[in-house]
């Protein structure tokens, strides 16, 4: 049983920059997959693993919206919502480092727009095995790489980290953007010596599904300057496994304050390191060192497990990953859900009688001479009949109106597509209105290319 152990929190605060095509106002979060919100994904994973709690940190004015939709859903979950102010400007790091009270033990922090059938206890034994302060979950990148974005042709250029992990003990030796380094990537010589062979991944993503120590969070609730979990203190906590202990013993220091405050601001003012500690660090695993010294003395240890190749999981932080999810999701279904969940939500309202593989969530209303397929329904939204719907998301109170076809489309939040159009490879922003009888293919209608008029006095 995980949850008497860790604690678990989702990070629903996230404003969603990378998907203005379908976000609008809507949060981030609850961006329909399939039949449920994004949200319920990370959620009931955490409830597959025995968690009956979990802290969720949102936007303060999103927090009833975000409530009311999850408890259309079919989770046991106690969930505690943490809101931070709607008018700040919090990275990850930030929204961690608000809720720091909030964190009595070691936790785990996910994100929401993770969505995974991968089995969290590799990870978490790789975290007790070695006393971890760290431990992450990378994986396969590329789930996205076979769909095409409707609307007019752009190169998608996907977002790669580079990965340093030592192969012989998954130690993680460095996490960087790939697109921060130059065309050769130079490797310290420390990250090198006496750990053995270093591998370097290209191909393989962050999941950001975290493990940490509790100490980690005191240490980073006093470093303010850092705002981005993944951008900024990832990367700081990394280096900091090359910190050592200096040979003086601490209570030496504490006769001079200038020493003192130097001794709170290293990392290892915050690890704790009894007699204890140190004799079972001593007396354990030393076939995971290549010295006599375990661990080469590193206090601070960070750890990436990578999940199996045959396990789903794809970070929905994009337009594309939101579309291929939705896309794919009836062909994996079973195995990311299994078959206690319908594709189709007990309060969807589905008339039609020539569907094929459709999704629908809660309360979307299909009517009676309609032709649906291999498509995606979001909440509240209105299909009209006489209508084509073919290889398309349409997205949370959305309505198409009588005599419409649309093919290979995402139709945004709150949109309207009004009788008689002829909608092909279209991407409908959020709150736009097609008018009567459109016509268009490959094209991105949405209200930021309209320009506004202003009648001055």
């Amino acid at each position: 049983m995980t949850n008497s152990e860790f604690q678990a929190v989702v990070l629903a605060a996230g404003r969603g920059t990378r998907l203005p095509e379908v976000l609008g106002d809507a949060p981030k979060c609850l961006l329909p997959v399939g039949p449920f919100p994004l949200l319920w994904y990370p959620l009931n994973m955490l409830q597959q693993h025995n968690f009956s709690e979990v802290i969720v940190v949102v936007v303060e004015q999103e927090k009833l919206e975000i409530q009311l939709a999850l408890e259309n859903t079919p989770l046991k979950l106690k969930v505690d919502y943490a809101t931070i102010p709607s008018d700040s400007d919090f990275g990850t790091a930030d929204s961690l480092r608000y809720i720091y009270d909030k964190i009595k033990s070691d936790f785990i922090v996910v994100s929401c727009d993770i969505v995974s059938n991968v089995s969290l206890y590799p990870l978490i034994n790789k975290f007790r095995e070695h006393d971890a302060a760290l431990a992450l979950l990378l994986f396969k990148s590329g789930f996205e790489s076979d769909v095409v974005m409707p609307g007019p042709k752009t190169k998608h250029k996907p977002e790669r980290d580079l990965i340093g992990v030592h192969s012989a003990t998954q130690r993680l030796a460095f996490l960087t953007a790939a697109s921060d380094c130059e065309e050769t990537l130079n490797i310290q010589r420390h990250l090198l010596k006496n750990k053995g062979q270093l591998d370097v991944y290209s191909r393989l993503s962050d999941a950001h599904i975290y493990v940490l120590k509790k100490w980690v969070i005191n240490y980073l609730q006093r470093k303010e300057n850092i705002s981005t979990f993944k951008g900024e203190f990832l990367p700081h906590l990394i280096k900091k496994q090359h910190t050592k202990r200096p040979a003086k013993a601490v209570q030496d220091t504490t006769s001079e304050v200038g020493l003192v405050t130097k001794l709170e601001d290293s990392i290892l003012h915050y690890v704790p390191h009894t007699a204890l500690d140190q004799k079972i660090t001593q007396t354990s695993l030393f076939n995971q060192s290549l010295s006599h010294v375990p661990y080469h003395g590193d206090i601070v240890r960070c750890y990436a497990v990578q999940a199996p190749k045959d396990a789903i999981g794809v970070r929905v932080n994009s337009t594309l990953s939101f579309l291929a999810i939705n896309r794919k999701l009836a062909s994996i279904w079973n195995d990311l859900c299994g078959e206690t969940h319908p594709l189709i939500a007990p309060g969807a309202l589905v008339k039609s009688t020539q569907t094929k593989e459709i999704i629908a969530a809660d309360n979307a209303k299909l009517s009676e001479k309609t032709s649906l397929n291999y498509s995606v329904f979001g909440p509240n939204c209105v299909i009209n009949p006489k209508n084509i719907v073919s290889n398309s998301l349409v997205l949370s109170n959305a309505i198409v109106e009588e005599g419409c076809n649309i093919d290979n489309c995402i139709v945004g939040h709150r949109a309207h597509v009004k009788s008689g159009s002829v909608l092909k490879n279209c991407i409908i922003g959020p709150n736009y209105v097609v008018d009567e009888d459109t016509k268009s293919t490959a094209m991105h209608l949405s209200n930021a290319d309209q320009y506004m008029e202003i009648d001055i006095q």
